[in-house]
């Protein structure tokens, strides 16, 4: 039974009484904003951060920037796999408490191959773009064999639907659960009897504001804006070719299905119901398949039947470039800024028309971002850079008015994205393009 003070709390949270008041892409902002932090912030004003885990995927190439022919260096490594291709490969963290925590691993990992690949005289390939292809014999499909024999035919499917060198794009995975305390300390100020129910309606509305909000992960951390002409045509081998894509993987021509899926966020059974209608028409051969920036993920695996029958463990966010100026190929100040943004999100949800969210992601992945367009509920069209810097300032605003607004370390990680934006040439996409005569010289 809740007692009078949570009573209070819900009544004044989670059921305003007064209209609550919208800002520039739609979000709804409850008056008592104290309120609102403290279901982020644990009793003595520390953040209450989740769990990550990383998945990063890199092409294996040999000295001179050519796709390696070799077979997976690490076949019995659960931390280091094959992805699509044999030259392909994935390196998986486990569930670390912090972002520093979890970078730390990947570094780890990404080392120990590297010590075995320069024995072979093979490196990992540093960006997200595939280097120079010279025909189909550079993208051999992965191969797996008896009761994994599944996963080869499943890739010799999308090499059919999808063609193999749209497979070879290769970007991170950030995996995130809510911290146990952010859920009880969200269910204790709610009206909710049923934990579980609860704590999927917060990783629910956490996919929605995501998929509304994903467009400024595209824009900050987008780092492959230069490709190898073989990725268009045998005929422009050799030729590097700046985009107009600051994300070739993430933008209109990128990882992206045929179709705009329109997923249902009421529960966790119209969720997977949703998807499943894709897997019924023949849309999607398997949940693997739905490439959206944004996925609800259970614990073990990842089958629509497991996510009901065990709940929402993580969200998955898909749209994150491999950093080339990071020798993990992520930068801890940008993992960091999306656990700030994570939070932000619980707090104060968004949501967004898919068409429109999806449109944005795509938009936000284009080099010119003062001509890229990002659309907002009313129907108005701000410039990506005006849009990105307005909801920076937005985050800024927030999080300086917490009990946290001292932690410099929060200060810094929002003012180094602000900066992306408000200093000409910052963004790594810039930073690259900028390079164009050495980055030329490693295709």
């Amino acid at each position: 039974m809740k007692n009078s003070a949570k009573e209070l709390i819900r009544q004044r949270f989670i059921e305003p009484t007064t209209s609550p008041r919208t800002n520039y892409i739609g979000v709804e902002h409850d008056p008592y904003s104290d309120v609102t932090q403290q279901q982020i912030t644990s009793p003595d004003g520390k953040l209450l951060t989740g769990e990550f885990g990383l998945e990063r995927e890199s092409l294996r190439v040999t000295r001179d920037g050519q796709m390696a022919h070799t077979p997976h260096p690490f076949p019995n490594d659960p931390h280091i796999v094959k992805d699509f291709c044999e030259n392909q490969t994935e390196i998986n963290t486990g569930v670390h408490t912090s972002a520093d925590a979890v970078i730390d691993e990947l570094a780890e990992h990404t080392e120990r191959l590297n010590i075995v690949l320069k024995e072979r005289g093979e490196r990992l390939w540093f960006y997200s773009n595939p280097p120079r292809i010279k025909n189909a014999d550079d993208i051999p499909i992965a191969f797996f064999e008896g009761d994994q024999s599944a996963k080869y035919h499943y890739r010799l499917y999308l090499a059919e639907k999808y063609g193999k060198l749209k497979m070879t794009l290769s970007g991170i995975h950030v995996n995130n659960s809510l911290s146990e305390k952010l859920l009880r300390q969200r269910f204790d100020a709610s009206s909710s009897e049923d934990f579980t129910a609860h704590k999927n309606e917060v990783y629910l509305r956490l996919a929605e504001s995501l998929t509304a909000y994903g467009w400024i992960i595209n824009l900050l951390l987008s780092a492959s804006p230069v490709c190898d002409g073989s990725y268009f045509s045998p005929e422009r081998i050799g030729e590097p070719v700046l985009t107009r894509y600051a994300s070739l993987r993430c933008g209109e021509e990128g990882y992206w299905n045929s179709f705009t899926p329109q997923l249902s966020y009421d529960s966790v059974l119209s969720y997977a119901l949703s998807i499943r209608r894709y897997l019924d028409s023949g849309a999607l051969a398997g949940v693997s398949e739905l490439y959206y920036p944004i996925r609800l993920k259970p614990r073990g695996a990842n089958l629509l039947n497991t996510l009901v029958r065990n709940d929402v463990n993580h969200i998955e966010i898909r749209n994150v470039d491999i950093n080339p100026f990071s020798p993990q190929g992520i930068d801890r100040r940008d993992l960091q800024f999306i656990e700030l943004l994570i939070l932000y999100l619980v707090a104060e949800p968004s949501k967004q028309p898919q068409e429109i969210a999806v449109q944005n992601d795509k938009n936000a992945a284009l080099f010119d971002i003062d001509q890229a367009g990002i659309t907002l509920p009313d129907g108005a069209v701000l410039p990506a850079r005006e849009a990105g810097v307005r909801l920076l300032k937005r985050m800024q605003a927030f999080y300086a008015r917490g009990p946290y607004a001292s932690d410099y370390s929060v200060k810094d990680i929002l003012d180094y994205q602000v900066n992306k934006l408000t200093v000409k040439g910052a963004r790594y996409a810039d930073r690259i393009a900028q390079r164009m005569d050495h980055i030329s010289s490693l295709f």
